[in-house]
């Protein structure tokens, strides 16, 4: 058998070889080691032979065979030629500036929006990540056994701290960490303030910039360091350093001053905080507490291990001090304990209970993701139609090139590098947009800190980047590769033609109508819900009403009756909880039926005093003992959806005392609209302490008796928080929420509208253009303008009349469940919401089609025949 005939060197050895060798000493090389391969095979086998040819090609890798002019070559072409792309994709821009404006400025609109609505999801996400030494913190967590299972908690008992130093290795700091809530006195101001109490260690572990002061400060049980926000709203202009306020906890006050301001944190801190208190100042933090009272405290607690520190062996270490946990405080053993990675806390958000973050507010990233990704198709579908159309134009130069030898792989990478410069103007547009006019927007909105900080936030790199990439890729791939699957021969002969009929650009346009349909659809929607909300009556007059909140039974009779001597004062009225505050719920009983109402408890004149419309029975009467002690007015509701009629002839049962019902009252909110009416029962008590005091004003004075009625407040109760407000206020922050949600849709809408628009406008616009002479030859033999404008308008009607079915449909579905999901009293979708969008697209169409139609109707058929 002839072996040179079914044996063969190895093939990578070989093509290695000859990629690196130089061309004049290949032939020699190469033969030498197929020579010896083949006398190898013979004498010592195929393994040994292919091994040895192996050594062979590496042995004469030296730097006098290696032909690196070749590689230098070959780098310098491509240098060139891609050099070359960009010139002539720079040259194209310049050349077609309006459809180059449309599709930048789409997708710049789309990049700002995506750049909000990362940084709000990143804001959540990656919060806190910023920290140095990020790496080297770990949360102090236990397991319990519940009556569900096994429950990890993320606090541990106080005294823990304690027992780090002398039984944990490899552990150089620790700190206690406890949030509260103190009020905060400043200026005869008083407000409750988010604060950490930490030991002085947390600054060293957890690096801050400081805009003044020093981060030492909390070393000192008297100095307190304060958030940029808070300084700016306690000393407005003055300098903080220094300054003094109170902190008022369990009634104890104590005086503290300002030792350091942080900068703004840009909402990036693992901790929500306005003010950092040294931990020993805390009243709790005296040692005369009882063992077991010390033990049964839990807070969180964090370590800082050493660099390249063995976890599991600290994890190991925490054993000793779970054993001690258990012998002191037996009653509430912990099964283990053990430690998460600051960087892995948010990953644990609904595992661990009592943690750092308890929240991730999934809805609003939904929300604002779907915005974004909205747009994002919009523009992307614009850009898209615009860039074959706008290859109309170099479909000889895709010829010529084809003719003289380029690949399709090189055609490719020319339309993409040509794309990847667009892109690049469209993200740094975008980021313009996006620091300047869309971020301010939107923190005034929804009351966030969100910045684009270029410099210290490397995840928005990456974010940009990849963006970058997606877009360009997204946008170019399909233009590319169909324009350089021309064949040059009928480019040249002028066969080829790019048309407006395009199935996979009526496709595109159709997805763009349609998501400007439901963009559209959801913001009338929503605006019509938030009107007709806003005119709703609330079954009550909100009108002169003042509400007082009583901190302690004993300021209740002297707030009464120094409230009560007020001139502008009618009437004065107390309760348990008021309307439009949360209700406390109650269960009663008929009979053998138990179901679950609202239950408020007030003075007998709160229902006149809200002037509550009577539908049947009557009001009480405070001379008749048994209307302030077995008595009850409901609302409508608790009839129907219990199925009674008035009057009842059974008394019902709350809290094992039985009550008749005497009168029933037209339904009233007392809740915000997001929520359904319910069951609702008043009882009458005239000498109980109440919670709240509500003020009936003289006509139009509530607002102005405002500063009067907080003064006497203070007055009589120094060291407490007024949270008074006007009844007309109580909803104040839940319609807040809602307009801005609908001031969210409704600028994606008006966002997407536009979008349509430019995209529409450069699509008829590249059309007209590239049929200006069919028209002008159809307007030499005779075609009227109405032929010219059926012929135009034709093909984006039946468009518009599908994106209008599958828009309606889908609106009609999708935008009437989240209505329902935010408002219990909405107005749906109806024919108001989908046919004033199906209107104005309609507008939208008709006009960018008709300004093109001017151009043929102004066109001067000799002028633009006379080429031919």
């Amino acid at each position: 058998m002839d072996k040179k005939r079914h044996y063969y060197p190895p093939k990578l050895a070989d093509r290695f070889l000859e990629f690196y060798c130089v061309p004049e000493r290949l032939e020699q090389i190469q033969g030498d080691a197929y020579e010896i391969f083949y006398l190898d095979l013979e004498e010592k086998g195929l393994t040994y032979a292919r091994l040895r040819f192996i050594f062979h090609v590496f042995s004469f890798f030296k730097w006098s065979n290696i032909g690196f002019s070749k590689f230098m070559h070959q780098r310098n072409n491509t240098g060139v030629m891609i050099r070359s792309y960009f010139k002539i994709g720079w040259r194209n821009i310049l050349k077609q500036k309006g459809t180059t404006f449309i599709s930048v400025f789409g997708l710049s609109c789309a990049v700002g929006c995506c750049i909000v609505a990362y940084l709000f999801i990143a804001n959540i996400w990656f919060k806190g990540l910023n920290q140095p030494n990020k790496d080297e913190l770990y949360q102090l967590v236990y397991t319990a056994e519940e009556a569900d299972g096994l429950v990890t908690y993320g606090t541990v008992a106080q005294p823990i701290s304690e027992l780090i130093p002398n039984n944990l290795n490899q552990v150089k700091d620790h700190t206690r960490i406890m949030m509260e809530f103190p009020l905060l006195i400043q200026n005869n101001e008083s407000f409750y303030q988010r604060t950490l109490y930490v030991d002085p260690s947390y600054m060293d572990m957890f690096k801050y910039r400081m805009e003044y002061g020093y981060p030492g400060a909390l070393r000192e049980a008297d100095q307190v360091i304060l958030t940029h926000q808070l300084s700016e709203k306690l000393f407005g202009d003055k300098h903080p350093i220094g300054q003094e306020l109170s902190l008022v906890v369990d009634g104890e006050e104590k005086l503290f001053k300002v030792g350091g301001v942080l900068e703004d944190l840009k909402d990036m801190d693992m901790f929500n905080f306005d003010l950092l208190v040294n931990f020993e100042s805390h009243p709790g933090a005296a040692n005369d507490a009882s063992l077991k009272d010390a033990w049964s405290k839990e807070l969180w607690t964090f370590i800082q291990v050493e660099e390249g520190a063995d976890i599991s062996r600290i994890e190991s270490d925490l054993g000793e001090i779970t054993k001690i946990q258990n012998q002191v405080d037996p009653e509430n053993p912990y099964v283990k304990m053990g430690l998460i990675a600051y960087p892995d806390i948010i990953y644990n958000v609904g595992k661990i209970e009592k943690g750092v973050r308890d929240f991730l507010g999934i809805g609003p990233q939904i929300l604002l993701g779907t915005i974004g990704l909205f747009i994002l198709l919009l523009a992307v579908f614009n850009y898209i139609n615009l860039s074959v159309l706008m290859a109309s134009k170099r479909l000889k130069e895709i010829g010529v090139r084809k003719v003289i030898g380029s690949k399709r792989s090189q055609l490719i990478f020319q339309f993409l590098s040509e794309n990847l410069l667009v892109c690049f103007f469209a993200i740094f547009l975008g980021c313009m947009m996006a620091g300047f006019i869309f971020l301010p927007g939107f923190n005034d909105i929804a009351s966030k800190n969100l910045q684009i900080d270029l410099f210290r936030d490397k995840n928005i790199w990456i974010f940009l980047g990849a963006l970058l990439l997606a877009v360009t890729l997204i946008t170019g791939l399909y233009p590319a590769s169909y324009l350089s699957s021309f064949k040059p021969i009928s480019i040249l002969k002028g066969n080829q033609k790019i048309g407006s009929k395009s199935v996979f650009t009526s496709v595109l346009l159709s997805f763009q109508f349609t998501l400007a349909i439901i963009s559209m659809v959801a913001a009338i929607a929503f605006v019509q819900t938030n009107y007709i909300n806003a005119n709703r009556d609330w079954g009550y007059s909100s009108a002169d009403k003042i509400i007082v909140n009583v901190p302690d039974s004993k300021d209740y009779v002297p707030l009464r009756n120094k409230l009560s001597a007020l001139s502008s004062v009618v009437e004065v009225s107390g309760s348990q909880d008021y309307v439009g505050n949360w209700i406390t719920e109650k269960e009663v009983e008929f009979g053998d039926e138990k179901y679950s109402i609202n239950f408020l408890n007030a003075e007998s004149n709160y229902p006149e005093l809200l002037d509550l419309e009577l539908k049947q029975g009557r009001m009480f009467n405070s001379d008749l003992i048994t209307d302030t002690q077995e008595s009850l007015l409901v609302n409508q509701t608790f009839l129907d959806q219990f199925g009674l009629v008035f009057p009842l002839d059974q008394t019902v049962k709350i809290d094992s005392a039985n009550y008749h019902v005497i009168g029933v009252v037209e339904d009233f909110h007392t809740e915000f609209f997001k929520n359904a009416i319910e069951p609702m029962a008043i009882s009458a008590s005239p000498d109980s302490v109440f919670n709240y005091l509500t003020l009936k004003m003289n006509p139009g004075s509530a607002e102005g008796s405002m500063d009067a009625v907080k003064k006497i407040w203070h007055e009589t109760v120094p060291m407490g928080l007024f949270e008074g407000k006007l009844q007309t206020e109580v909803f104040e922050r839940e319609i807040a929420d809602a307009n801005g949600v609908s001031k969210l849709i409704s600028f994606s809408a008006t966002l997407s509208v536009i979008l349509a628009l430019l995209g529409l406008f450069g699509l008829v616009s590249l059309n007209m253009t590239a049929h200006i002479k069919d028209y002008c030859v159809r307007k030499v033999f005779g075609a009227d303008i109405g032929d010219l404008s059926k012929k135009l308008l034709k093909r984006y009607l039946i468009i518009w009349g599908i994106a209008a079915l599958i828009g309606g449909i889908f609106s009609i579905y999708f935008i009437s469940s989240f209505l329902d999901s935010f408002f219990a009293f909405n107005s749906g979708v109806g024919i108001i919401p989908i046919g004033f969008a199906l209107v104005i697209l309609l507008i939208v169409i008709i006009g960018t089609v008709s300004s093109q139609i001017w151009k043929v109707i102004k066109a001067n058929p000799a002028v633009i025949l006379k080429s031919e």
